[in-house]
C-alpha cells in the first residue's frame, strides 16, 4: 500500500514559524517511517516564500533514507521551480482542468525538469487529483505519474457542509480506468478524502494502490498499531 502525505501549514492551526518547525518534524518521521510520497501542499504561497520551506522538508524527510519522494503543490506557473530548485522530486497537479490543458500542463512539467535537471536525473514524479473515472483516464493519457481520486468518504469542510463522497464503487471505476486498457501503462489511483484506519482496507480492496491523506497523517500513537504506521506493508 502506498502512503501519501499531504501536508501544509495552515493544517497545524500554529502560527507560521511554529507550524513550519511541525512540518519539519512531521517531514524527518514521515521519511524515517517510510511513508512513500510528502504532497507539500502550499497554494497561496510566493515562490520566495515556498522555495525555503521546501528545500528544509526536502532535506528533512532524506535523513531516514527511505527513498521518501517530495511533491510540490503551488500555483502551476512556480511549482515545477520550486521542486527543482528544492530538490524536490516533483509536481502535483490540482484538478479542474480540461484533459487538453492538463496535457499540456504535464507536458510543461516535464519539458521544464529535462532543462532544469542535468542529463540523467529520474523523470519527475506527477500527481494529479481526480474525481471521476474520465479524469484518470485523461491523467493517464497525459502521462501522469498516479492519480489522487477524492473524496472518496464524507469528507468535513470548516464551517461548511460536509461534502458527500463519491463512494468505494466510484473509487473502483476511477481504479479500472487506471488499469485498462492494458496495452498503456498502468496509472496507480490513490484514495483520498475521508481515509481512515478502519477504511483503508477497503480502498486497497476496491483496487486502489494506496491511500492519501492530510489527517490522517497528524495523528500520532505511542501504539504504532494505533495510528498510521500500521497501514504500512
Amino acid at each position: 500500500m502506498l502512503l501519501y502525505a499531504i501536508a501544509n501549514r495552515l493544517s497545524l492551526a500554529e502560527s507560521d514559524q511554529k507550524s513550519a518547525q511541525k512540518l519539519l518534524y512531521l517531514s524527518a518521521n514521515w521519511g524515517y517511517e517510510g511513508v512513500n510520497l510528502i504532497q507539500i501542499r502550499e497554494k497561496f504561497a510566493t515562490c520566495a516564500e515556498l522555495l525555503p520551506l521546501a528545500a528544509k522538508i526536502v532535506e528533512a524527510a532524506r535523513r531516514g533514507g527511505s527513498g521518501t519522494r517530495i511533491l510540490v503543490n503551488a500555483s502551476l506557473d512556480i511549482s515545477t521551480a520550486v521542486a527543482l530548485e528544492s530538490g524536490a522530486d516533483g509536481v502535483h497537479v490540482p484538478g479542474g482542468l480540461a484533459a487538453e490543458e492538463l496535457a499540456g500542463a504535464i507536458a510543461g512539467i516535464r519539458s521544464q525538469w529535462a532543462s532544469g535537471r542535468p542529463s540523467g536525473d529520474a523523470a519527475p514524479t506527477i500527481s494529479v487529483a481526480c474525481h471521476a473515472a474520465a479524469e484518470v483516464r485523461a491523467a493517464r493519457a497525459a502521462g501522469a505519474s498516479l492519480a489522487l481520486f477524492a473524496p472518496v468518504f464524507e469528507k468535513p469542510l470548516p464551517g461548511q457542509s460536509s461534502l458527500p463522497g463519491k463512494g468505494l464503487e466510484a473509487l473502483a471505476e476511477a481504479c479500472l480506468a487506471g488499469r485498462e486498457p492494458a496495452s498503456m501503462p498502468e496509472l496507480p489511483v490513490l484514495a483520498l478524502g475521508g481515509v481512515t484506519l478502519a477504511n483503508a482496507a477497503q480502498c486497497v480492496a476496491a483496487g486502489a494502490a494506496g491511500i492519501a491523506a492530510i489527517r490522517l497523517f497528524l495523528e500520532e500513537d505511542a501504539n504504532p498499531e494505533r495510528d498510521w504506521r500500521s497501514l504500512r506493508g
